[in-house]
């Protein structure tokens, strides 16, 4: 992972944890910067923790993040939120996304991106319903994600790094996640050419490399 903030502490977080055969993990942009996101980023990820150590179900997990997201919420921030469940033994990933960015599968074959279902962030509306997807990951893929400050990255001329630069940049340089990650920073660093960094830029990247059998 990586998380650069735009100020001294930021509200973007990232998280994973390991139980029963399956990795939990999630990645989130809590809108604002500063301290006050930065509160509202700890909590949140306090609470992930707490909930994915009992439930299997993405789904139910940003649910009930969300629902402690919205309680006593009286400085009406919220926060883009993408939670996966990958089982390590099958590579099934099931996924439940709350108004984030889509991430990417990235493979030998090319770089795919998931189809999330957008949803409301959460810390918006107490009662809202988020639905469960899932995908199959392969031996060797990688998943990457990713918040905003990745694509919105601005030159000089008020130019987005964009999606096109991430697919590009993930398709020549996907065989590690430390690799990819290293990539796309010295891309986005290229691509600014020094202008002023506006927003927290976190990415996640993960390899799934197969089952204990099939692993060498």
């Amino acid at each position: 992972g990586s998380l650069v903030p735009a100020k001294l502490v930021g509200g973007d977080f990232y998280d994973y944890l390991a139980r029963d055969g399956k990795l939990f993990f999630n990645i989130g942009d809590v809108c604002g910067k500063g301290m006050p996101a930065a509160l509202v980023m700890s909590m949140t990820q306090a609470v992930f923790r707490t909930i994915a150590a009992k439930e299997d179900d993405p789904s139910r997990i940003v649910r009930d993040m969300n629902a402690m997201a919205c309680r006593g919420n009286s400085t009406g921030m919220f926060a883009t939120l993408f939670v996966g469940v990958l089982d390590l033994p099958s590579g099934r990933l099931v996924y439940s996304n709350a108004g984030h960015d889509r991430p990417y599968v990235v493979s030998g074959t090319g770089v795919r991106s998931l189809q999330a279902e957008s949803n409301l962030p959460i810390g918006v509306m107490e009662d809202t319903e988020y639905r469960t997807q899932e995908t199959q990951i392969a031996p060797g893929d990688m998943v990457l994600l990713y918040t905003d400050g990745l694509t919105e990255a601005m030159n000089a001329e008020h130019e987005l790094f964009g999606q096109q630069r991430i697919v590009e940049t993930a398709r020549d340089n996907g065989d590690s996640p430390r690799n990819l990650l290293d990539s796309l920073s010295e891309a986005v660093a290229g691509f600014v050419d020094g202008a002023e960094q506006s927003d927290d830029l976190t990415m996640l990247a993960i390899l799934y490399r197969g089952s204990a059998a099939e692993s060498p």
